[in-house]
C-alpha cells in the first residue's frame, strides 16, 4: 500500500509536478547509496549513535528527514539539494593535510629563508627551520596529531589550541615556552572556517605573544571568512604574518539571501525551503534559516557539521530530525 511506502519511494513514483521525477529521483537515490557506502558512514556524530530517530544509515535519516516536511514539494527540493553538498571526509582531510604541508607550509619556510632549492644543502636547511615551527590548532577541532602524524612534521610538547589559551594562558609563559624550545615560527591551523569571526578575533591574542612570524592555515573556509580574516590582517598590518587557505568555498556554492550571479538558479527554490524548515523547528538561531551569520554553507565535515550550514540539515528538536545531526557544546563555538 502506499501508505507503506517510504518518502523516497514516494518522490520515485510522484509525476504530479514533473513527469520525469521518477528517474531523476531514482538516480539521486542510487548516488545517495552510493555516497552513504563510501562516504557518509563515516560521520561521526551518527555513528555511535543509539538513537532511534538519529539512525547510523544514511538513508534511514534522509527519509526520516524528508517525512518532517510538510508538502511533497517541499520534500523534493530537500531531497535534490544533497546533491549539492561539500562532504569532507577522512581521506579528503588526509590531503588537505598534505597539501597544507607541501604547498603551504613548505614554501612559506622557504621564502621566509631565502633557501635556494637547487643547492645541495636546502634539504638539510628546510629541515632544521621546520623543527623550529610550533604547529597548533586554532580551535580543538583540528586534530593536530592526525595533520603530524600523517605529514611527518615534527611536533612540539606543547601543541594547544589557541582559544583555550585565549581563555586560559598566560603570555608570559607562553613567551618562556617559545624561547626555552626555540620556537622560531608559529603555525595555525584550522580544520573549517565559517563566518571567521572567532578566528579574526583570536588573531589579536597571538600576535600580542608571537612576535615572530606566523602563517595562519584554514583547511576550509567560507569566502564569507575569508573575507574578514583579509580585512582584519590588512587593518592589523604585520609583515610578517602570512595568510593562506588551502580551499576557499566561493559564495555561489553557498545558499545565501540573495541570489549570487552564477548561481544554480534551484537555490531560489532551495530558499523557501530552508525558511519552511525553520518554522517548523521553530526555534530562534543567529541568521535564521541560513545558519550561522547567514553563511549558507552546504558543507559538513566528518566529524561534525558546522553551525553555518543551514539548521535544517542538523538542528535537532522533539518536531525535527535532521540529515546531519550536529553535536552542540554546552557553550556552543561560533565559527
Amino acid at each position: 500500500m502506499d501508505s507503506e511506502l517510504s518518502v523516497i519511494e514516494k518522490l520515485e513514483r510522484s509525476m504530479e509536478f514533473d513527469k520525469d521525477r521518477p528517474m531523476k529521483a531514482g538516480a539521486l537515490r542510487a548516488l545517495y547509496e552510493t555516497l552513504a557506502e563510501h562516504l557518509y558512514h563515516q560521520y561521526e556524530p551518527t555513528r555511535g549513535s543509539s538513537n532511534a530517530r538519529l539512525s547510523r544509515d544514511f538513508i534511514v535519516r534522509l527519509n526520516e528527514w524528508l517525512k518532517c516536511f510538510r508538502s511533497e514539494e517541499d520534500q523534493w527540493i530537500a531531497f535534490k539539494s544533497i546533491e549539492y553538498f561539500f562532504f569532507a571526509g577522512q581521506s579528503e582531510f588526509d590531503e588537505l593535510y598534505r597539501c597544507a604541508f607541501d604547498h603551504v607550509i613548505k614554501p612559506w619556510i622557504i621564502d621566509e629563508n631565502n633557501i635556494d632549492i637547487f643547492s645541495a644543502e636546502s634539504t638539510g636547511i628546510l629541515n632544521q627551520e621546520l623543527a623550529k615551527i610550533w604547529p597548533c590548532p586554532i580551535s580543538d577541532s583540528l586534530r593536530i596529531n592526525s595533520f603530524l602524524h600523517l605529514t611527518g612534521l615534527k611536533g612540539q610538547s606543547l601543541r594547544p589550541d589557541w582559544m583555550s589559551l585565549n581563555s586560559l594562558g598566560d603570555p608570559g609563559k607562553i613567551k618562556d615556552f617559545c624561547d626555552k624550545e626555540n620556537l622560531k615560527y608559529l603555525v595555525l591551523i584550522e580544520d573549517f572556517i565559517g563566518s571567521g569571526g572567532q578566528a579574526a578575533r583570536l588573531l589579536n591574542f597571538a600576535l600580542s605573544v608571537f612576535n615572530g612570524p606566523i602563517l595562519i592555515i584554514p583547511l576550509v573556509i567560507c569566502a564569507q571568512g575569508d573575507k574578514k580574516i583579509r580585512g582584519k590582517l590588512e587593518a592589523i598590518g604585520r609583515a610578517n604574518v602570512k595568510y593562506q587557505p588551502v580551499t576557499i568555498v566561493p559564495e555561489v556554492c553557498m545558499v545565501t539571501e540573495e541570489l549570487q550571479t552564477q548561481q544554480p538558479a534551484f537555490f531560489d527554490q532551495l530558499r523557501v525551503v530552508l525558511k519552511n524548515g525553520y518554522n517548523i523547528i521553530n526555534q530562534k538561531m543567529d541568521g535564521e534559516e541560513y545558519g550561522w551569520k547567514k553563511t549558507g554553507s552546504l558543507i559538513v565535515l566528518y566529524s561534525n557539521c558546522p553551525n553555518n550550514t543551514p539548521p535544517i540539515y542538523h538542528k535537532v528538536t522533539d518536531s525535527w530530525n535532521p540529515v546531519f545531526p550536529r553535536f552542540d557544546r554546552e557553550a556552543e563555538v561560533k565559527r
